[in-house]
């Protein structure tokens, strides 16, 4: 495998990792839980750069996140 080639896959794997984790940008209307977001003090959140769709706070493998 050439260098770059094993770079781009290094790169790949990361991101794949950072979206099964919640760490990804969110598509808008974004889905699935995110750890990474804006919550209201309640249990309403919402991820950036979508800030019009409000989820839910959850409790998700010990960490809360905003699930939609």
């Amino acid at each position: 495998m050439r260098k770059s080639n094993l770079k781009d896959a290094q790169k790949l794997s990361r991101n794949a990792q950072k979206s099964i984790m919640g760490q990804a940008l969110p598509s808008c209307p974004p889905t699935g839980c995110y750890v990474y977001s804006v919550k209201d003090g309640n249990d309403r959140c919402f991820v950036l750069p979508c800030h019009t769709v409000y989820g839910t706070v959850r409790l998700v493998e010990g960490k809360y996140q905003c699930c939609f």
